[in-house]
C-alpha cells in the first residue's frame, strides 16, 4: 500500500502554482512520494502535470466540484484532465447540498451517482466517494451509507476511518464490509480533548491502528492518504511529520 497525503491537508499553502510546486517539493523531502489533489488554488493541468513529474509525485485521485461531475459534458474535460495527471481515481469529498438528508433525497443522489459511475467506468476510471458522519443517519433501521453500499455497486469509496468512529461505527467493520471496493482509504486519527472531538495526528488519538493497517493489507488496498483537517500541533507539515513517524516506527510502513 502506497501512504501519501491528502492535499487538503496543507490547503493554506496550496494558494498559487508556486505554493503548490514549493508544497509538493516539501511533501517530497518528508518521505512521501504520493498524494491525493483537493484543496488546490487555480492551476493549469498540464503545469500541475509537470510538477508533480519534477517532483517524483504520484496523484493517486482527486476531489473534484460536484458541479464538473454531476454534468456529463464537463465529466468528459475532467476524465481527460485526470489522465493527464495520472489519477485512476475521480472523486468528490461530500455528498453536495442540493441534496438534503432525507430518504428520498439519497434516493434521488443514488441515482445520479451510478449514471456518474457509467461514465467514469467507460473511460477506465473509478469514482469515489469520501463519506463523512452525515451518512451514518439510519432511515428504517438502515444507515444511508449501507444504501449506498448496496446500491451504488460500480461505485468506490474513499473511506475515512475519523469519520466512521464519528458516526458511531466501527472503522475496522466498514474495512470488512467494504473490501475491494476501497481504492484509497483516508487516515487521522480520534482524538477527545475538553470533552470535543478533535482531528489528531496518527498515534495521537483513539483509533485501532493496528486493526486498520492489517486490513488494508489483508484486501489490498493501493492508497492511503493521511488527511488532518485542523487541529494541528503547530503547522500541518509537522503534524504531517508525526503521523509518519509512528506509522513507520509501528512497522505499518517501510519507509
Amino acid at each position: 500500500m502506497k501512504i501519501g497525503v491528502q492535499m487538503y491537508t496543507v490547503r493554506e499553502f496550496l494558494k498559487t502554482p508556486q505554493e503548490i510546486n514549493a508544497s509538493l517539493k516539501k511533501i517530497k523531502e518528508m518521505g512521501y512520494d504520493m498524494v491525493q489533489l483537493s484543496g488546490l488554488g487555480p492551476c493549469g493541468v498540464d503545469e500541475l502535470a509537470a510538477m508533480l513529474k519534477d517532483n517524483g509525485i504520484e496523484a493517486c485521485g482527486t476531489h473534484s466540484a460536484w458541479e464538473q461531475v454531476a454534468d456529463p459534458a464537463q465529466l468528459k474535460v475532467l476524465i481527460e484532465e485526470h489522465k493527464k495527471l495520472g489519477c485512476s481515481q475521480i472523486g468528490i469529498g461530500i455528498k453536495p447540498g442540493i441534496y438534503g438528508d432525507t430518504y428520498e433525497d439519497y434516493t434521488a443522489f443514488i441515482g445520479k451517482i451510478n449514471e456518474i459511475c457509467e461514465q467514469t467506468e467507460d473511460s477506465g476510471l473509478g469514482f469515489g466517494y469520501h463519506n463523512h458522519e452525515l451518512e451514518f443517519m439510519k432511515f428504517n433501521g438502515v444507515c444511508a451509507i449501507d444504501r449506498m453500499i448496496e446500491e451504488c455497486p460500480k461505485m468506490e469509496f474513499t473511506l475515512d476511518v475519523f469519520w466512521v468512529q464519528a458516526g458511531g461505527a466501527n472503522p475496522c467493520g466498514y474495512i470488512d464490509k467494504l473490501k475491494n471496493r476501497i481504492r484509497i482509504i483516508h487516515l487521522k486519527d480520534f482524538r477527545v480533548n475538553a470533552r470535543q472531538r478533535q482531528y489528531a495526528e496518527i498515534g495521537q488519538g483513539n483509533l485501532d491502528w493496528r486493526g486498520i493497517f492489517s486490513r488494508c493489507a489483508q484486501y489490498g488496498i493501493p492508497y492511503a492518504a493521511i488527511e488532518q483537517d485542523g487541529d494541528f500541533m503547530k503547522d500541518p507539515f509537522d503534524s504531517l511529520a508525526v503521523s509518519k513517524k509512528f506509522i513507520v516506527e509501528n512497522g505499518y510502513w517501510k519507509s
